[in-house]
């Protein structure tokens, strides 16, 4: 028996360079071993790296573009996005508690989770966006002249329904904490997170204490590297549209990028 289904697709894959060489000629066998136009390839890496050269790279030639841009002195990684870590897969702050030389952070239900600086590997800071829509239906009065002539000018107007959407958009900061003894992410929002534990120093403005809960962490952790890519204009708006949620997409380069050293 025939099978008439359409032959499945290999899964298509990012190609990611997260560092360029100065080097023009380099820049142009790149651009040549991408099959792009040179203006294309430099407008592609413009900006902050990490930078996706190719958004849908086959994946069965994914491996043999990242060693041919590795030998002309590019570091090019391959990134799948659906295995990018979101909200989901990690702890989301809502309270600290601080002690002698140490913080603890408290989730959502009041469990309890140690801070080991020790633990921590990478520090992102970075901004979400979050845009919601709302229809607003308004009633309004307006003046009908045809009302007004069959009624002897009893009536005059007529209701009238009137739908516009407003559209809110809310920047948040946040603070992401990465681990690397396998227990989850810690992600502070903020203006989700309780900042008593400041005690004097809490300040008026969520941002102001974000700045200082980051300076606590520091503290304890003072060789864990800060990455603020993420926060960069330009940075999370350049990448392209997939499955994953763009700033989520940002921190997995990110985190990708920071473990080949750049």
């Amino acid at each position: 028996m025939w099978d008439c289904s359409a032959p499945k697709k290999e899964p298509a894959v990012l190609l990611v360079i997260a560092n360029a060489p100065k080097d023009p000629l380099a820049r142009t066998r790149g651009a040549r071993l991408a099959d792009m136009a040179a203006a294309d390839f430099s407008r592609r890496l413009a900006g902050t790296l990490p930078r996706v050269l190719l958004a849908a790279a086959p994946a069965d030639r994914i491996g043999a573009l990242v060693d041919g841009f590795e030998a002309l002195g590019f570091a090019a990684f391959s990134c799948d996005p659906a295995a990018a870590p979101n909200d989901e897969d990690r702890l989301l702050v809502r309270g600290i508690e601080a002690g002698a030389g140490a913080l603890a952070f408290l989730d959502g239900q009041g469990n309890r989770h140690s801070y080991v600086g020790a633990a921590v590997s990478l520090i992102q800071r970075g901004v979400r966006v979050t845009t919601t829509s709302e229809t607003v239906t308004t009633n309004e009065r307006r003046l009908d002249v045809g009302k007004a002539v069959l009624t002897g000018g009893l009536m005059i107007t007529s209701k009238f329904q009137k739908q516009s959407v407003r559209t809110e958009e809310v920047r948040e900061a946040f603070l992401l904490l990465q681990r690397n003894d396998g227990q989850p992410d810690a992600m502070i929002y903020e203006r989700r997170v309780d900042y008593r534990f400041l005690g004097a120093d809490k300040q008026p403005a969520s941002h102001a204490n974000l700045e200082r809960t980051l300076a606590r962490l520091r503290a304890l952790a003072p060789d864990t590297p800060v990455d603020d890519r993420v926060a960069r204009p330009g940075f999370v708006s350049g990448l392209p549209l997939t499955s994953c949620d763009p700033v989520d997409l940002g921190l997995y380069l990110v985190t990708l990028a920071c473990t080949r050293g750049f």
